[in-house]
């Protein structure tokens, strides 16, 4: 189903005439298109379903690095890109100087009050720093303008100059777009590793240690706070829920999603708070079918029981 047919079996349940468009202005359709992602990510949220899990590698912060800045104060451990595409770390926390930067490729660097040690040469897969005249897909992370972090809404390839810089939603560079993100904090956690939360994370379900022998094993210890992961396990990837496209969905989850709607705009549609009532309780029937077989789809099955008959 899309986007479209869902909105419009909501609009069923309450009696409404079917929205023609997504944009159609109708007032119970645009009521219901107004809801739709809310409701629907407040559905997703609710259970693990199998239709929008996805697990993907996190950008780790401490291998983050952005273009040197003059007068920037700098702390140990972050990382800059300098002198043709090399990487440094900042050994000594200090503020750097009025120009030019870490240069070459030795340790204990002078520069203002800051001293470097160089890592690395510098490439998008390295340290995903932003990197001109290089293409890049939808989701992408990149890092620039001290700190800050940028994804990718439109694929294409940057230009030769006037790379990502701002906190607005739409950035061109070339024939790349970029939103801003966030910008990376200073970890002062207990935890050894920092990462970006991904962009379509709507619910971590489970950090998996690398060392685990079955699938099912318990995941490492971590902690989120904002668009934050903090664990103590390096090189690692989420297990999390995010927002498939519609038609990929269980039947029972677009089945949710319509009665969530419903009932979520039945009362101000119709005036009638009998079938609010009713829908909200179809509507927790229809969570608890849906979120059992969300829990339990892919679990392992109970062993037959072997009776003296078999044998």
């Amino acid at each position: 189903m899309t986007q479209l047919e869902i909105v419009n079996r909501a609009l069923a349940y309450i009696g409404e005439v079917p929205a023609l468009t997504t944009a159609d202005t109708a007032r119970g359709a645009k009521r219901a298109l107004a809801a739709y992602s809310l409701c629907l990510d407040e559905v997703l949220r609710s259970a693990p379903w199998t239709c929008s899990l996805k697990r993907d590698w996190l950008y780790d912060c401490g291998e983050q690095a952005t273009p040197w800045t003059a007068l920037h104060h700098y702390g140990i451990g972050e990382r800059v890109t300098n002198d043709t595409a090399k990487t440094y770390q900042c050994i000594v926390e200090g503020k750097s100087a009025a120009a030019t930067g870490p240069t070459g490729t030795g340790a204990s660097i002078t520069d203002g009050t800051c001293y470097w040690n160089y890592v690395e040469a510098s490439t998008a897969a390295n340290n995903w720093c932003h990197i001109v005249l290089t293409a890049y897909v939808v989701g992408d992370m990149v890092s620039y303008d001290t700190g800050k972090v940028y994804r990718c809404i439109t694929a294409g390839t940057t230009a030769a100059a006037t790379p990502p810089t701002g906190i607005t939603a739409d950035i061109t560079d070339g024939t790349v777009h970029w939103a801003y993100y966030g910008t990376i904090r200073a970890n002062r956690t207990q935890y050894a590793y920092q990462y970006v939360v991904p962009y379509d994370c709507l619910r971590a379900l489970k950090v998996p240690n690398q060392a685990a022998a079955k699938e099912w094993d318990q995941g490492v210890q971590y902690l989120i706070e904002d668009k934050f992961l903090y664990t103590d396990q390096v090189s690692s990837y989420l297990k999390y829920v995010y927002r498939a496209d519609p038609r990929e969905w269980d039947p029972l989850l677009q089945a949710t999603v319509a009665l969530r709607i419903a009932a979520e705009i039945a009362h101000d549609i119709t005036g009638k708070e009998s079938l609010s009532d009713r829908l909200f309780g179809a509507l927790a029937n229809q969570y608890a079918l849906a979120r059992n077989v969300a829990m339990n789809e892919g679990q392992e099955a109970v062993s037959e029981v072997v009776s003296w008959e078999d044998v």
